[in-house]
């Protein structure tokens, strides 16, 4: 049976927004006083922003900076990198919030916005230690932020860094977690391989939502990955029962059914599936398990429909093995021959119409089919042993 990846978890957006404020957030730090002369600059530039223009504005807090180089203040700094990040300047806005935030370390909003910045280059690990900085100093403490610090460390492919922030959002000291925190828990536990850690947390988010179908497919995939079929194919059941499952599921559940030893079972899960496509690979799966249910005639008609959309020489010679099977050698061996023609690479086929051959007393056929079966090195040993017999045998 094929092995199945699991699902990538879909996360929600980065929620921070660029933040614009010019009053100074809480603080354990006192923040710097503000001069007239900044008062000025920053006021002017805002009104400029207000009229969309931006330039302007970057130019009256730069010609702030130049008149005042001993006199640098957080404000201006942090309203140039608001102006720049407007205008895509996003690097040179960068070293203009990394100036503001070393001036006052305590400005929350400098912090929102680097982050938001090298989010948005994709520099995810760096966007996660700026949310994380504006959360911590944050005296609201707001859940959102530390998710959304989180994320970005998830999307940095540093999923040790965001693990113990999601336990934190799923214990409930920070309220009722919310599905999203729990969703990206999970998916960091997968990631790092915490199959204790990730059943806990798929049975959490089955506690509160036990009619999504995407945690009871999850939890079929974790069990398919201890090689747990039979809890695998329960999970993936209720799945059905909750969600329309595709073709790919449907299939899925044959396999496990069949696995587990229910092949009548499994045969109907592949009927359902063959509803949505006809490929000849389905086709076998559904013989085989027939076959296995002891239903040949079953067999027979599943082979007879896949043969009239899409014949292949792997579905000739099923065909011609249950034939076999059932003693119709004549069948059997018409059924041999177009496998053969369809796939003249396979010498299986040519040994069984020396079986079959043989079976019906004809020698002729059976040296001739045995012969050809002699030139592959996988059936050249039986069939040469083969011909060994059909030699002694008195001639009809």
């Amino acid at each position: 049976m094929k092995s199945f990846l699991i699902s990538v978890l879909l996360l929600s957006a980065l929620s921070v927004k660029l933040s614009a404020s010019l009053c100074p957030a809480w603080a354990e730090i006192e923040a710097p006083k503000l001069t007239s002369a900044v008062q000025k600059a920053v006021y002017e530039a805002q009104q400029a922003i207000e009229k969309k223009e931006f330039l302007e504005a970057e130019e009256c807090l730069k010609k702030y900076i130049r008149k005042y180089p001993q006199k640098p203040h957080y404000l201006a700094e942090f309203t140039l990198g608001n102006v720049l990040a407007i205008s895509r300047k996003e690097n040179e806005a960068l070293s203009h919030y990394k100036a503001s935030s070393d001036l006052y370390p305590d400005y929350i909003p400098t912090w929102q916005n680097m982050g938001k910045i090298f989010f948005d280059l994709k520099q995810y690990e760096q966007a996660g230690d700026c949310l994380l900085r504006a959360y911590e100093i944050d005296k609201k403490k707001d859940p959102s932020a530390l998710y959304n610090a989180a994320i970005a460390y998830i999307m940095s492919g540093k999923g040790k860094k965001a693990m113990p922030h999601l336990e934190h959002l799923s214990s409930g000291e920070m309220g009722p977690p919310k599905t999203e925190w729990l969703e990206a828990l999970l998916k960091v536990c997968i990631d790092l391989q915490l199959k204790k850690k990730a059943f806990e947390v798929i049975h959490r988010l089955l506690d509160k939502n036990g009619n999504d179908p995407r945690w009871w497919k999850l939890l079929a995939q974790l069990y398919l990955q201890q090689n747990d079929y039979k809890k695998a194919a329960t999970a993936l059941t209720i799945t059905s029962y909750v969600a329309t499952t595709n073709r790919e599921d449907t299939m899925l559940l044959g396999d496990l059914t069949n696995a587990i030893g229910i092949p009548l079972k499994a045969a109907e899960y592949y009927e359902k599936a063959l509803s949505k496509s006809n490929r000849p690979a389905d086709y076998e799966k559904l013989v085989s398990a027939y076959l296995a249910a002891h239903k040949p005639e079953n067999a027979i008609d599943a082979l007879n429909r896949a043969l009239n959309k899409k014949p292949t020489s792997k579905l000739w010679f099923m065909m011609g093995q249950v034939l076999y099977e059932k003693e119709k050698f004549d069948n059997a061996c018409n059924a041999f021959d177009k496998s053969a023609r369809l796939n003249p690479k396979d010498g299986r086929p040519y040994l069984m119409i020396g079986y079959c051959a043989l079976q019906m007393d004809n020698n002729g056929m059976a040296e001739k089919a045995l012969s050809k079966a002699a030139r592959f090195p996988k059936q050249r040993k039986m069939a040469r042993k083969l011909l060994k017999k059909v030699a002694m045998l008195p001639e009809k």
